[in-house]
């Protein structure tokens, strides 16, 4: 033992008188020697550098094994690697977590290497440590941040779709084994983008991330949720034992979900659909069941459907049929198969003519007459209507200028005007166009637009100026079912509203329904506006329209719509009637 300690003495004589090391202390770097051949390992050498990473004097170090650097969380793999570096006798690298004497952590790039004897067997381990801290846990908050932009959405802080697509594989494969039920649940918020437009990108995500609490607080930490689009979120619901508990839940998310919401001082009340696809009836995995769910969403958005909607397979046959007309429309316009219907307007007093609206109609060699409600839709999701209504208008124009120039009554025309097509960059220069290549007046042109457009005042409003100045008539369509701000009415420049046919369909009989129609016309008086009531089918409607001032009126009960003979004939008739009188 004597002749050991004059070893290590002379060792550490070796080390002090080092020009090397010392340049190693002044770096901060850690140099500790340990002795294989002694009991456990100890260390036998330690700088000012270990000293000053540690915290530990080389006092209360020396002769002890430099496990007391250790803790719970010091990874049992980086130990592994330097015991068998040991074993064997040669040199490895580890980052690892050790502790400081206070009982603070640090990262440790630890360096080990024997000195060998002229034999070629170690007599010393020699380790490097380098306080590494900083840079791992910078890597570290750069990982982490890579991972949340890689499985997280930025806005609400859910799952990415990526991520939640990935747990949904997994859940789905337990809840298999363990023989049990799941269920997708999408939401689709109501009418987000005019929230985006009326107050503010901002303000719309402020409004992402109140749903999305909403959410979080109404499933369990565990329950994957993402925000999958814009205005989207799913939720899956998995290891059910009670399938009950499904409708329940949704039932219970429906109700949390309608409460209102408070944006920019303003309470709002947020419109949603529901779609629900249940596993493994409505399909075997996450694909399946992602869009099985999205049907049924779809289907709750059209059909105005209040509460959670359930997967069912005709929906299916729905998907085919809008999968069919989507691919047939395009070849349907250049074949000649969509034609206009024209149904004529007349004044409710004296029950003159005064115009008539331009109908589109399709009728396809194999399927018939396909309903405008179905087409209609499919070609707005997929911007065909931008050269579908470009189509419409085109039609309409030439075929009133064909009648004025025949000698016939000179009358506006109305055309539809999608939302999708007004807020096309291009809209303005078509309207010009196809006015000055028709040579049809301005004035004999009315264009359509929907309620729901109202609601961006401030992105119509230049156009609607425009078009007004051009001398082109505008009306509202459809009034009374696109929550429109009575504020929008005022302030843009609109000559005609026409009131939407839920409003006729129970008068006079209703009391109610009487009442909000007599309030509506008096609303459109009161602001300067022609009032038109659309889908008068009885003489009891068109006689109650008349008393209560109500300007002009359009529907069944004076004509269905015409196709081009006999709108040409009715209008033939009635220049005749003019002539004579």
């Amino acid at each position: 033992m004597e002749d050991q300690d004059v070893t290590h003495s002379n060792l550490e004589s070796i080390i002090n008188a080092s020009a090397l090391l010392h340049s190693i202390d002044m770096m901060g770097v850690g140099l500790a020697i340990t002795d294989p051949h002694l009991k456990d390992n100890p260390l036998v050498y330690v700088n000012k550098g270990f000293e000053k990473i540690t915290g530990y004097t080389r006092e209360e170090v020396l002769m002890r094994n430099p496990r007391f650097l250790q803790g719970e969380e010091t990874n049992k793999g980086h130990l592994k690697v330097i015991h068998q570096a040991i074993l064997e006798g040669r040199t490895a690298t580890v980052t690892i977590r050790n502790y400081k004497k206070d009982g603070s952590a640090f990262w440790n790039q630890f360096i080990i290497s024997p000195i060998m004897d002229n034999e070629g067997q170690p007599i010393y381990f020699i380790g490097l440590q380098f306080d590494v801290t900083q840079e791992v846990e910078e890597r570290n908050a750069s990982s982490e941040q890579i991972r949340q932009l890689s499985n997280f959405d930025p806005v609400t802080g859910l799952l990415n779709m990526n991520r939640f697509r990935e747990l949904m594989h997994a859940e789905l494969s337990t809840t298999e084994a363990e023989k049990k039920t799941a269920a997708v649940l999408r939401v689709n918020l109501d009418r987000f983008r005019y929230i985006n437009e009326s107050y503010g990108e901002s303000a719309g995500n402020e409004l992402l991330g109140m749903v999305a609490e909403r959410l979080r607080r109404s499933f369990s930490e565990s329950t994957p949720i993402c925000r999958s689009f814009a205005d989207e979120f799913i939720v899956l619901l998995s290891g059910i034992s009670d399938p009950l508990l499904i409708h329940t839940t949704a039932v219970e998310l429906h109700d949390t979900l309608k409460l209102p919401y408070v944006l920019s001082g303003e309470e709002l009340q947020i419109g949603f659909g529901m779609g629900i696809s249940i596993y493994p009836d409505d399909g075997p995995d996450e694909t399946q069941l992602l869009k099985h769910a999205e049907l049924a969403l779809k289907e709750a958005k059209a059909e105005a459907l209040n509460g959670p909607h359930y997967f069912d397979y005709y929906l299916m046959d729905k998907l085919l049929e809008r999968v069919t007309i989507e691919k047939k429309m395009a070849r349907a316009l250049a074949e000649g198969q969509f034609e206009l219907h024209y149904q004529p307007k007349v004044d409710s007093l004296s029950v003159t003519l005064t115009g008539y609206e331009a109908l589109l109609r399709w009728k396809d060699p194999v399927q018939g007459n396909i309903p405008p409600n179905t087409f209609i839709p499919i070609a707005e999701d997929t911007g065909f209507i931008v050269e579908l209504g470009e189509w419409v208008m085109w039609e309409a124009c030439r075929a009133n200028k064909r009648w004025q120039d025949a000698g016939l009554p000179k009358l506006p025309i109305s055309v539809n005007v999608s939302a999708i097509q007004f807020r096309h960059p291009n809209f303005l220069r078509t309207v010009e166009k196809v006015l000055a290549k028709t040579g049809l007046e301005p004035r004999y042109l009315e264009l359509e637009v929907t309620e729901s457009l109202l609601n961006n005042p401030v992105l119509i409003k230049e156009t609607l100026v425009e078009l007004q100045d051009r001398g082109i008539s505008l009306s509202v369509d459809d009034f009374g079912t696109g929550y429109s701000s009575i504020n929008y009415l005022k302030s843009l420049p609109l000559q005609v509203l026409k009131i939407d046919r839920a409003f006729i369909q129970e008068t006079p009989s209703s009391v109610r329904d009487s009442s909000l129609l007599q309030s509506i016309i008096h609303l459109g008086k009161s602001l300067g506006m022609t009032v038109l009531a659309e889908g008068v089918e009885t003489k009891e409607q068109f006689e109650f329209l008349q008393q209560i001032g109500c300007d002009q009126v359009q529907g069944y009960y004076y004509s269905r719509p015409l196709d081009e003979t006999a709108m040409q004939k009715l209008l033939e008739s009635w220049r005749e009637q003019l002539l004579s009188k």
